[in-house]
């Protein structure tokens, strides 16, 4: 190794003690159990489930309640300490009304906390658990969890510190943080894989939970990457995520959650379509507003006032974009506005005062103030840019982890089972490749300087969202048109990827996992974007092991298709498992007893180490390295630095 870089690793480890000790510690970690990878996928907006699901480890933290308390606590006290660990704010709060707390209830619920933590950490070194400590009362925190309670030296001790803790008023703070720490601890690492916007009510309370918890990942699913479009300042793209948030009426979000202005979308939908039903357009509400109560017929006129909006604007993107091969898509050019008609199919609504039949993709005056002010405020909305970012920062279009190969929707394949191409800028891209000129494609759309390049960079992200050969939709068309204006269903028809067949097949998730380097036996491919049907024997495990899909419809629309209430795929280091969920009202009403059902699908023989993971690799570089600064030490390439 160069001795100029020895030097400056010498910085680090500046006598050969300190290198022991590092070497020492790294070499012993190896042989820790694996921690536990939580993925989930397709969120839509489902805050109340997902962060119960997170918070709750997927039932996992109920069952080490069980494990550690069983042969001391009744169930009942499980469940409520389990509550607890799972809203501490809200169960403290309704303990109090009831009056229920007092000083004996915080010191048994404090001992209770620190001992079901410290089982939950036993697995972990300890660096790596007092790396999820807060900055408050983390040496107390430190003091009770290394410190046995058992021993008779420190047993007064261990008991003087719980007793300030109450004397000082420091209970419900320190009860909340150990409750968090339990949370933390349960889940290791956090994957997304994909789609935490559109459809539900709250993706903005999904992204502060995410943006709070210490190790996680996303893999952009179509809907993230439209709201990440509109966020660049994609019109076209604004128009999308204003109409799927209104056509399921979720005014609390966009007005109360995100503070967009809406007003002057209000005043022009109410006065263009006035005398017009818009029945077409009535929203899908599955969830009412507590603070913005607009009237359906409201909502209806300003969904399909935006609408319009969307169509013409999708045109012109079309129309500037030739290479996308778009045009089957570019709707209004295919009206006919004298039979009012629409490939030859009777339009289920007639009223477009604001389209000109002549220029059909022009917007009114109205209309461009309407999106002018719609587009600002995507591009300047604190929450919303603060939210995007954090995507942008901690998400990817694939991930690789453990094995496992993570995206959301497809890799597209031909027919015949080869890589599809799309050509972009005059050169033909497919697999890895594809997804890999996608995702530089993105990141310039919100972080170039070059006004150009960012302009076709945020038209690309239109394509991924909408594309027939795009990744993340995989799918002939989106009929969002059709859906709304015609009765044809031959004009409806969305064909999916050969993807979603053909990776039923051992050999084809095979050719995609080589196409992305992943080798050994234990490898496997991880998506969702495709609700499972569980109602209709569809498994979410396919290919022999080598395909999880994880879309099980924790999304409330897609519920009747699934028959559950979503996937948590867990890989711990004794197996990987399913947790299957039911309706979210039932896991509401029973937090405290709430266990999913597990279906355990691959075993890890031996038990899965450190050694075993990417995190082993690094530290196994790593040992590398200073194994060659430890000779050079012995060898007196470089000297030790005296102790001052």
């Amino acid at each position: 190794m160069n001795k100029k870089y020895l030097e400056l690793l010498k910085k680090n480890y500046p006598t050969r003690s300190e290198l022991m000790d590092e070497l020492i510690s790294l070499n012993s970690k190896l042989y820790l159990p694996k921690g536990t990878e939580y993925f989930f996928s397709d969120l839509h907006g489902e805050a109340k489930a997902f962060i119960h699901l997170l918070r709750s480890a997927s039932g996992n933290i109920r069952d080490k309640t069980s494990q550690y308390f069983g042969d001391t606590l009744v169930k009942k006290d499980q469940d409520d300490l389990a509550n607890l660990i799972y809203d501490p704010e809200k169960i403290m709060q309704k303990l109090k009304e009831e009056d229920l707390i007092d000083d004996d209830w915080y010191t048994i619920t404090i001992h209770r906390l620190v001992n079901l933590f410290r089982f939950v950490s036993t697995k972990y070194p300890k660096t790596k658990v007092k790396e999820k400590f807060p900055s408050s009362y983390s040496e107390i925190i430190d003091e009770l969890l290394y410190t046995n309670d058992a021993e008779f030296n420190k047993k007064l001790y261990y008991e003087k510190i719980i007793e300030n803790i109450i004397k000082y008023k420091s209970c419900d703070e320190f009860i909340i943080m150990l409750s968090y720490l339990i949370q933390r601890v349960s889940v290791d690492e956090l994957h997304i894989v994909g789609d935490i916007y559109d459809r539900g009510p709250s993706p903005h309370l999904i992204m502060e939970e995410l943006i709070n918890f210490p190790s996680v990942d996303i893999q952009w699913g179509n809907h993230d990457i439209g709201w990440m479009g509109a966020a660049c300042g994609n019109e076209a793209l604004v128009a999308s995520s204003m109409c799927n948030a209104l056509q399921y009426n979720h005014f609390d979000f966009l007005e109360e959650g995100y503070g967009l202005n809406l007003r002057p979308l209000y005043e022009f939908a109410v006065k263009t379509y006035r005398d017009d039903p818009c029945e077409r357009f009535m929203p899908r509400i599955y969830e009412e507003n507590i603070y913005d109560k607009i009237n359906k017929d409201v909502a209806a006129k300003m969904f399909k006032a935006m609408s319009i909006i969307r169509f013409k604007l999708d045109g012109q993107l079309i129309e500037r974009n030739p290479e996308f091969q778009m045009d089957s898509r570019n709707f209004l050019r295919f009206v006919d506005f004298e039979n009012m008609t629409y490939k030859g199919a009777k339009l289920l609504d007639t009223n477009f005062p604001t389209i000109d039949p002549k220029d059909p993709l022009r917007l009114t005056e109205e209309e461009e103030f309407v999106t002018s002010v719609l587009q600002r405020e995507f591009l300047k909305n604190p929450l919303l840019n603060k939210h995007i970012k954090f995507l942008y920062s901690h998400g990817s279009m694939y991930k690789i982890s453990n094995g496992s190969l993570l995206f959301h929707g497809c890799i597209p394949l031909k027919e015949n089972g080869e890589f599809e191409e799309l050509t972009i800028k005059g050169k033909a891209y497919k697999g890895k490749a594809l997804m890999d000129i996608f995702e530089t494609y993105i990141r310039k759309a919100y972080f170039s300087k070059d006004k150009k390049e960012i302009s076709f960079a945020k038209d690309l992200i239109w394509y991924l969202f909408y594309g027939k050969t795009s990744p993340l939709f995989g799918k002939s068309q989106y009929s969002y048109f059709e859906n709304l204006l015609v009765e044809d269903k031959s004009l409806k028809k969305e064909v999916m990827n050969p993807y979603f067949e053909l990776s039923k097949k051992e050999e084809v998730c095979d050719m995609i996992l080589d196409e992305f380097g992943l080798d050994g036996e234990k490898r496997r491919i991880i998506n969702g974007h495709v609700p499972v049907k569980v109602i209709e024997g569809v498994s979410p495990v396919r290919a022999n092991g080598k395909l999880y899909v994880i879309d099980g419809g924790i999304s409330k629309p897609y519920q009747k298709k699934t028959g559950i209430a979503g996937y948590t795929l867990m890989f711990n280091s004794h197996h990987l498992a399913l947790a299957e969920h039911r309706n979210f009202p039932t896991i509401r009403n029973n937090m405290g007893s709430y266990t999913p059902k597990i279906i355990e699908t691959e075993k890890m023989i031996p038990r899965m180490l450190i050694k075993d993971t990417d995190k082993g690799c690094e530290i196994k570089e790593k040992i590398e390295v200073l194994e060659e600064l430890l000779a050079a030490y012995d060898k007196g390439l470089v000297k030790e630095v005296p102790n001052k």
